[in-house]
C-alpha cells in the first residue's frame, strides 16, 4: 500500500498548449502527440490544451461541455477549446482566430493550478505571453520554440520590420522568454537567435525534432515507384509545406537548367506558394506536382525518391528549422539543402556527410550536382548509408528521454 501511494505521489503532471493536435492537421500537433504519448507511457500525467478544428467538430467523438471538449487518448488528457475558424486566406482573419485562443488557453492553464510544468509552444504565435502569465502556480514554465516571433513574421512581411507593432510584440515576447525556467530550441541556430534576444544561454536546451518515418523493404520502394511512374527515372523530390519560409526561386532556376536532361523534379505538398510555384514552372516537362501523401504511405513515398530537396530562405536561419529533413534521413535518402550555411540542417549535413548544401541563389551548382548524382549510383549509395547512420540520432525514443530529463531537472 505504501508503495502504491509512493508511486502516485511520484507521478508528475505536465501541461502543453498548442493550437493543433490530431486529428486536426499540423506538423507541430503530430510532434506534440508523439511526445505527449511517449511521456504518458513512462507514467507521467500529460494534459494538452488545444483547439477544436473543423475536422474535430465533424468527428463527433467529443463530449461537449459548452465550447470545451474533454477526452483521454492513449493516456493523454485533451482539453479542446473553441475558436473562430482558422484560415490562411487573410492575415487579419488568422489573427482573429488566434485572438480567440489566447484567453482560453490562459484560463484552462490557470484552472489546472499547481502542476509540475506548463509547456507553451509557438502555435499560435506569442501564446507564451498569456500562458506564462496564467501559469504562476506551476513549478516550472517551459517554452518549446518551433519558431521565433515576431522576427519570423517580420522576415515574411506579415508585420512591418521594426515597426511599432513589431517592437511591441518583441517587448512582450522577450518579457515572457526571460521568465521561462527552460527554453527548448529545435536547432543550434535557433539557440543563437534566442541568446541574441537576451535570453540566458544556460536556460536554453537544444532538442531537435524527430521523425516517425521508418526504413521500408526494397519491394515496397519498388512498388511505390511503379505506382508513381518513377521506374527508370531519377527523381529529385521536394515533399512538404510549400510555404513562405522556403527558397523556391533557387529550385525553379535549377529545374530550368535541368530541362531536357535526365533529372525530374517533383513537388509534393500544399501551401500558400503552391500556385506561384506552378505558374513559375508551367510548361516544363521535367517538373511534376503531387498532393500531400497519406501518413501511412509516407515512409515508402520518401524512400521512393533518389534524392530530396529542402530549402530555407536567406535570413530565416534560426527562426525556423525544417523538421521534415529528419524524416528524409530516416528514409535513408540523400538530402540537398538550399539555404544559409549556418542553418541547422546545413550544419548537420556538413557534419554527417549525408548530403550537400547550396547557397541561396546557386541554381547552377544545384543543377550540376543533380546531374552528376543521376549518373553516379555509387555516390548515391554512400550518401544513403550516411543518412541512415545520422538518422539514428533523431528518434522519438531519444527525444522522449531528453525531454524527460529537462522536465525532471
Amino acid at each position: 500500500m505504501v508503495g502504491l501511494f509512493g508511486y502516485f505521489c511520484s507521478m508528475k503532471t505536465y501541461v502543453f498548449t498548442n493550437r493543433v493536435y490530431p486529428p486536426v492537421g499540423g506538423a507541430t500537433g503530430e510532434l506534440l502527440k508523439e511526445l505527449a504519448e511517449g511521456l504518458a507511457a513512462r507514467g507521467d500525467r500529460v494534459v494538452v490544451v488545444t483547439s477544436r478544428g473543423p475536422r474535430d467538430q465533424r468527428r463527433g467523438g467529443l463530449k461537449d461541455q459548452g465550447d470545451q471538449g474533454y477526452e483521454t487518448i492513449n493516456g493523454v488528457r485533451l482539453i479542446r477549446v473553441g475558436t473562430t475558424p482558422f484560415t490562411r486566406a487573410s492575415h487579419w482573419r488568422r489573427a482573429m482566430s488566434y485572438a480567440g485562443l489566447y484567453p482560453q488557453f490562459a484560463w484552462q492553464v490557470r484552472k489546472l493550478g499547481a502542476v509540475d510544468a506548463v509547456i507553451s509552444m509557438t502555435d499560435p504565435p506569442l501564446q507564451i505571453a498569456m500562458v506564462t502569465f496564467a501559469a504562476g502556480r506551476a513549478k516550472k514554465r517551459i517554452h518549446w520554440a518551433q519558431d521565433v516571433y515576431p522576427e519570423l513574421a517580420e522576415e515574411l512581411g506579415v508585420v512591418s520590420r521594426s515597426g511599432l507593432l513589431a517592437r511591441a510584440l518583441r517587448t512582450v515576447s522577450t518579457w515572457a522568454l526571460r521568465r521561462q525556467d527552460e527554453i527548448v530550441a529545435v536547432g543550434r541556430c535557433m539557440r543563437e537567435r534566442l541568446v541574441r534576444r537576451g535570453v540566458d544561454a544556460e536556460r536554453i536546451e537544444v532538442i531537435p525534432n524527430w521523425s516517425s518515418v521508418t526504413p521500408v523493404a526494397p519491394e515496397q520502394v519498388q512498388a511505390m515507384r511503379k505506382r508513381l511512374g518513377w521506374n527508370g527515372k531519377f527523381i529529385a523530390l521536394y515533399s512538404g509545406n510549400i510555404g513562405l519560409a522556403h527558397d523556391f526561386e533557387t529550385l525553379v532556376g535549377a529545374a530550368k537548367l535541368l530541362e531536357g536532361g535526365g533529372v525530374q523534379m517533383v513537388f509534393a505538398g500544399e501551401g500558400p506558394r503552391l500556385a506561384e510555384l506552378k505558374t513559375a514552372m508551367q510548361g516544363m516537362r521535367n517538373v511534376f506536382f503531387l498532393p500531400s501523401q497519406a501518413k501511412e504511405d509516407l515512409s515508402a513515398f520518401l524512400a521512393a525518391a533518389d534524392v530530396h530537396l529542402v530549402s530555407v530562405r536567406a535570413g530565416l536561419e534560426g527562426f525556423v528549422v525544417p523538421s521534415k529533413a529528419y524524416g528524409i534521413l530516416a528514409a535513408g535518402r540523400p538530402l540537398l539543402c538550399v539555404g544559409p550555411s549556418v542553418s541547422e540542417i546545413a550544419v548537420l549535413l556538413v557534419e554527417s556527410g549525408a548530403g550537400m548544401v547550396f547557397a541561396n541563389g546557386d541554381a547552377s551548382g544545384l543543377a550540376d550536382v543533380l546531374t552528376k548524382l543521376s549518373g553516379d549510383p555509387a555516390r548515391i549509395r554512400m550518401l544513403e548509408e550516411q543518412a541512415l547512420k545520422v538518422a539514428n540520432e533523431f528518434t522519438l525514443g531519444k527525444s522522449v528521454l531528453h525531454w524527460h530529463s529537462v522536465l525532471e531537472s
